[in-house]
């Protein structure tokens, strides 16, 4: 299902139970969270692919392996999208505790 349909069946199927600013604002911040965990879990997959064919390849070039394993390792946008991501949901629930 696409990540921009999902949020929009989410909103859908809360959008009644929704009464209150901090209510609104928390179903806001679940699907943003889910559409950046969306684009997140896609990118951290396209790594892990590239990490497979880097491990296969080292067999063969052995000195592509330390760039492409030094790629992988640092701080790359998957890993940011799903922190993001973890941010926006923390953010739902302390808004709907205020």
């Amino acid at each position: 299902m696409d990540r921009g349909l999902l949020g929009v069946v989410v909103v859908l199927l809360l959008a009644p139970a929704v009464d209150t600013f901090a209510q609104r604002l928390s179903l806001v911040f679940v699907v943003l969270g889910l559409a950046l965990l969306g684009a997140g879990g896609t990118l951290l997959a396209d790594e892990v692919r590239l990490l497979r064919r880097g491990t296969q390849a080292a067999e063969v070039r052995s000195a592509d392996v330390g760039a492409i394993a030094g790629l992988l390792n640092g701080l790359t946008p998957a890993r940011l999208l799903i922190t993001a991501s973890a941010f926006s949901l923390l953010l739902s629930a302390y808004v709907t505790r205020g």
